[in-house]
């Protein structure tokens, strides 16, 4: 009885979908999406983005969404989402960019859902800002 317990609690846990933590959030890939990609050489993109910097209430809001071109290069790709950072005006507003959604085919990623998270940063008032995504040196085996 007590097994059987336990399992429908499991159960019953793995049902509910996961809930986002406090500043995250989800919003279509439309248009004000900018996009890049992760080119090896010798090889070609090992992954390809889209990304958006948002104003959420006054505060910065990093949205973006990704797709793998394939597997071999997903876990070497997810070390450096996880040590990339955005920059604004030279000033690191977010690192790791593994939260990313990540999407089935790469035209899937021009509607496909993207999570956003808040940074606690103000959203600029001067239209005129530098947006720099930097990702660190190194290399990814395939």
């Amino acid at each position: 009885m007590r097994f059987r317990t336990v399992a429908a609690a499991f159960l019953a846990l793995s049902l509910v979908a996961p809930a986002m933590a406090a500043g995250e959030f989800q919003m279509p890939v439309d248009q004000r999406f900018g996009g890049g990609s992760l080119t090896f050489p010798g090889y070609g993109k090992g992954y390809v983005y889209r990304m958006l910097l948002s104003d959420q209430q006054g505060q910065i809001a990093v949205c973006g969404a990704g797709y793998f071109q394939d597997a071999s290069s997903a876990v070497g790709v997810r070390r450096l989402l996880r040590q990339a950072e955005v920059r604004i005006n030279g000033r690191k507003v977010v690192r790791d960019l593994s939260f990313f959604s990540q999407v089935r085919s790469e035209a899937a990623l021009e509607v496909g859902p993207a999570n956003c998270v808040m940074t606690g940063f103000p959203t600029p008032i001067s239209e005129d800002v530098d947006v720099d995504v930097k990702f660190p040196s190194g290399f990814v085996r395939f």
